[in-house]
């Protein structure tokens, strides 16, 4: 795209989807409907699945946690419903930040671009420590510092060669994992097998009573990342216009599923204080009702698992940035494309360039501590691209002159004001340090805005 073109962009900023696609047309459109479905759940059905029950054990009881996953499922459908209904109307590469600049203008669409790009590399970083983490437990070697970055290095950059070979190639590995990861999950009825009801009495102990809600949806919102995924890669989706909301909903309907009943079966199987020292919860689980001898066999299976979320979260970050960077909201830098592979390669490599640093950085500390701090820093800058999403699904419901009364504004956008409304409640469940590190996470991209914004006009 030439600067005429970006000037264009600039000061019009309402392209159509047709003229987009167009200007798109070098991405291959290579992803199936289940390989988009596979996407969805695969990003989701991630490194949480497997910490979540520990987590979740450690801050708040039974009746807590299965009303936070309640309140948090339907709060994701919500959000997820209002992406599939624009990615329907605009399906083109970029999701989130398409359509908040589409609704809100080029700032708007940057800070979503921005807070999305970081909040999916940051969450990249958060992943490889997860692979980390129950590697180590296979091979101790891998507690070394040293020993763990080199290693967290090699994952990192063997998957992103594989991004940058292609999407199909890494779409064919992507659906095979998640297969791998839905099969692994029989686990469910071993645990059902084995539930007992004593496990989850006292439903409100003390200390850990309904007030802990918040905190605990909060904890399981980082779960659901990853339900916008068939969104940002809708310019390499076939049939997108129908597939990218048929994908969207399956894939979180599959996954809500699966975190439900993996929660439950999980109190059911363990007490509250064994799961809250678990370091391997479901892991743990399994080898208590199967026995020891294949606890190294089922920890390779979630390591297995978690790489699958690896593909898929550097295949949608990557796109992202590539969107941004075409647009000419990011440097153009961004928004090259390979001119054998046809893959955004510039904005792969840029994304694991800072996974890497970000990794070397938190080497030191226990995988523990860097699992938490960089889901925590992920998942507030993801909240606010939530927020977003829903306010342009509000915004483009209405067309220009037309007449709007507050009884019918209120009953046309009444389910995305409720995800908005969820999405608050959220971002306060949060507290008010890590709002604050997302906040100034959000501040400190917009001198990148401003320099970009005048280059392009220049």
């Amino acid at each position: 795209m030439d600067e005429i073109s970006y000037r264009l962009a600039d000061m019009m900023n309402k392209r159509k989807s047709e003229e987009s696609m167009e200007n798109r047309a070098g991405l291959k459109k290579e992803i199936s409907l289940f390989m988009a479905t596979m996407l969805v759940c695969g990003n989701m059905i991630g490194s949480g699945v497997f910490m979540l029950p520990a987590t979740l054990a450690q801050v708040s009881g039974p009746m807590a946690t299965i009303l936070a996953w309640i309140i948090t499922t339907i709060g994701s459908v919500l959000i997820a419903v209002s992406f599939a209904n624009l990615g329907s109307k605009y399906p083109e590469t970029g999701g989130a930040y398409q359509y908040t600049k589409t609704a809100f203008g080029e700032f708007a669409g940057f800070l979503s671009a921005w807070l999305y790009w970081n909040g999916s590399w940051i969450g990249n970083s958060a992943i490889i420590v997860a692979v980390a983490s129950y590697a180590s437990s296979i091979f101790p070697i891998l507690n070394k510092p040293l020993i763990s970055i080199i290693f967290t290095s090699s994952v990192l950059w063997i998957f992103t060669i594989i991004n940058i070979v292609g999407v199909k190639q890494a779409g064919k590995v992507q659906s095979f994992v998640t297969v791998f990861k839905i099969a692994f999950f029989a686990f469910i009825i071993v645990a059902f097998l084995n539930f007992d009801m004593s496990n989850i009495v006292p439903l409100i102990p003390e200390g850990k009573g309904l007030n802990t809600i918040p905190l605990a949806a909060t904890s399981t919102l980082w779960a659901f990342v990853g339900l916008e995924s068939a969104t940002v890669t809708a310019g390499e989706i076939k049939n997108p216009e129908k597939n990218v909301k048929k994908s969207t909903i399956y894939g979180i309907i599959i996954t809500a599923a699966i975190y439900v009943l993996i929660s439950v079966a999980s109190m059911g199987a363990m007490s509250n204080s064994e799961l809250a020292m678990s370091s391997a919860p479901l892991t743990s689980i399994l080898t208590n009702a199967l026995g020891s001898s294949i606890g190294k066999t089922l920890t390779a299976a979630v390591v297995i698992c978690i790489l699958g979320t690896t593909i898929g979260w550097l295949m949608s970050t990557a796109r992202v940035a590539y969107a941004a960077g075409e647009d000419g909201v990011f440097p153009k830098f961004f928004g090259k494309i390979h001119p054998k592979y046809d893959t955004p390669a510039n904005a792969i490599i840029i994304g694991s360039v800072l996974v890497n640093i970000l990794l070397v950085m938190n080497y030191q500390k226990s995988m523990v501590s860097s699992f938490t701090f960089i889901t925590i820093l992920a998942t507030l800058s993801y909240l606010p691209v939530y927020l977003l999403t829903v306010a342009a699904e509000i915004m483009l419901s209405f067309k220009k002159g037309e007449k709007i009364t507050f009884t019918g504004f209120i009953k046309k956008s009444f389910v995305p004001l409720i995800a908005f409304v969820y999405t608050l409640w959220t971002i306060y469940g949060s507290g008010a340090e890590t709002v604050m590190w997302g906040f100034i996470l959000m501040l400190a991209g917009i001198p990148f805005y401003i320099y970009n914004h005048h280059k392009n006009n220049h």
